[in-house]
């Protein structure tokens, strides 16, 4: 955990902030700003809005309880991460999350009375995987080395199982974008090039020839994991604006014989779907027959009841729900409403990010039929590395490695 983490606290309990300065302390941050009065707390982010990472905050103060606080944070556009101190009633959890929702701030979650370093942690590292998704630690590419990869066909697919926890098998892969250098045995990570992608308006042709690659390799995945595997391909909502979009795919794997069932498009959460355009597409690639995956649920802007009228098939809950879910009550609310939800429109549900067989366990117990995804289970390989894993994943799960997969 980096010693520069900028924390604020408000509380009307001066015990309780001489507390949280305490266990922060041993965990190793120091810069910690405490607040019995939320109104100066409040006065102090206005302020200076940038100044800190996280805010924890009591939910029941005089004057302005810790609903005010999440509502003036969303009024600044507060870009870090917030964390209300206190015991919440189920309902509550959920209305607190929806109210965050709306107002565009992240909410990490929430910690209980009395205060512990295991519950600190986890909203720390909650926020570390936060910023990490937004590729805050990375090198960027520049735009001329982007386009040389490009042009140089230097896209290649890695590919992350999604397991089926009832029968040990793999239902569908994520393709993840790398680029491969020649002579070099590293590929690089997408937190290098996604941003430069993103800047420069390059998705397009990242996301074609990603999706060409992962074309040519249908058959060998279709050899390993059998007929009825699919494949998920990130889009941004950005890209959902250009109208061209569905065509562009359709005709890309028509060419190639692919059932466009078994293509997944997965759209990140992480930004609001506003525009007609993009709702227009969205629409337009379910008609087509494409599968529609709404990533990293959680960290975003789309709300549980908006599923029933966006046309998804797949939801995939973020990794900073995912992650302790066995011991957290905030995401342990969240997810089991997310599985009513999906359970009753027959979409389908998956759990990224998993690494501990805690979290497995947990998962595989509480919601049959969801899909599972992480480390733990496999990291993101290339197409050469597939087989081997998969034939030693089955053997240590004790399945049937000679069984007809084609007719699972």
């Amino acid at each position: 955990m980096p010693v520069t983490r900028r924390i604020l606290v408000v509380d009307d309990s001066d015990a309780i902030l001489l507390m949280m300065k305490s266990i922060l302390s041993d965990i190793g941050i120091n810069k910690v700003k405490t607040f019995n009065n939320p109104k100066a707390a409040l006065e102090e982010l206005h302020h200076s809005p940038t100044k800190y990472d996280i805010v924890f905050t009591d939910l029941n103060m005089p004057g302005i309880d810790g609903m005010g606080v999440i509502r003036e944070l969303g009024n600044m556009k507060f870009g870090g991460g917030v964390c209300i101190i206190s015991d919440l009633d189920v309902r509550v959890i959920e209305l607190a999350a929806e109210v965050a929702r709306q107002q565009q701030v992240c909410l990490l979650g929430n910690i209980a009375k009395p205060l512990t370093i295991e519950t600190l942690q986890l909203i720390l590292d909650r926020m570390d995987q936060f910023e990490e998704r937004r590729f805050l630690k990375f090198k960027k590419m520049t735009k001329k080395e982007l386009i040389t990869s490009i042009v140089h066909h230097q896209i290649v697919p890695y590919y992350q199982p999604k397991m089926n926890p009832d029968n040990n098998r793999v239902d569908s892969l994520e393709v993840l974008a790398r680029i491969q250098k020649p002579g070099e045995t590293d590929a690089i990570l997408p937190g290098r090039f996604i941003p430069t992608a993103i800047q420069y308006d390059l998705m397009d042709l990242l996301t074609i020839q990603l999706a060409e690659a992962t074309a040519l390799n249908m058959d060998i995945l279709s050899q390993i994991f059998g007929d009825k595997v699919k494949i998920s391909i990130n889009l941004s909502p950005q890209q959902l604006a250009d109208l061209e979009i569905p065509n562009r795919l359709e005709e890309l794997f028509k060419s190639h014989d692919i059932d466009k069932s078994r293509v997944v498009l997965e759209i990140t959460e992480e930004y609001a779907l506003k525009s007609a355009e993009q709702m227009e597409s969205l629409n337009r690639l379910r008609i087509r027959g494409f599968g529609l995956s709404l990533d990293d649920f959680g960290t975003g802007f789309t709300n549980l009841q908006q599923l029933r009228s966006l046309p998804f098939t797949e939801v995939k809950i973020d990794r900073t729900l995912i992650s302790q879910i066995h011991q957290d009550q905030f995401s342990q609310v969240i997810v089991q409403s997310l599985s009513d939800i999906t359970s009753k429109f027959n979409v389908d549900l998956v759990a990224e990010g998993i690494e501990n067989f805690e979290e497995l366990d947990y998962l595989s117990r509480q919601y049959p039929g969801i899909l599972l995804q992480g480390f733990l289970i496999c990291r993101p390989r290339p197409i050469e590395a597939l087989q081997s894993w998969y034939t030693n994943w089955l053997k240590s799960v004790g399945a049937n490695a000679s069984a007809d997969v084609t007719n699972r």
